[in-house]
């Protein structure tokens, strides 16, 4: 790959980074919460569905936020949103190292030979 290539492979991924507004990272879980006492439902061991979205942080530490169900798609949405940027972050930062390395390459080239 020249530096010409690499340099426009990385102007493509670039313009991929629109609406970075629009990303949450985490996991949506579907649970279940149970009253102790005086719910039909929950004696039925039915219980309560509720939708969580749940982000991890350093020192295994993780946050749970309670999302209403009209909230769920556009959760969902975020949430895709994220893995994509992260994708397009992951192999711009491929390409970034390839052009460091024909950078190197083109200077150690040009040096005088000893």
């Amino acid at each position: 790959m020249t530096r010409k290539q690499a340099a426009a492979s990385r102007d493509r991924l670039l313009a991929r980074l629109t609406d970075l507004g629009d990303v949450l990272r985490g996991s949506l879980l579907e649970r279940s919460i149970h009253h102790s006492s005086g719910c039909r439902k929950c004696a039925r061991g039915e219980g309560h569905p509720l939708w969580v979205l749940n982000v991890g942080y350093s020192g295994g530490r993780t946050r749970q936020l309670s999302i209403r169900p009209d909230q769920v798609p556009q959760v969902r949405k975020a949430l895709d949103h994220y893995r994509q940027v992260k994708e397009v972050l992951e192999a711009l930062s491929e390409i970034n190292q390839q052009m460091l390395r024909l950078d190197r390459d083109e200077a150690k080239s040009k040096e005088p030979a000893e």
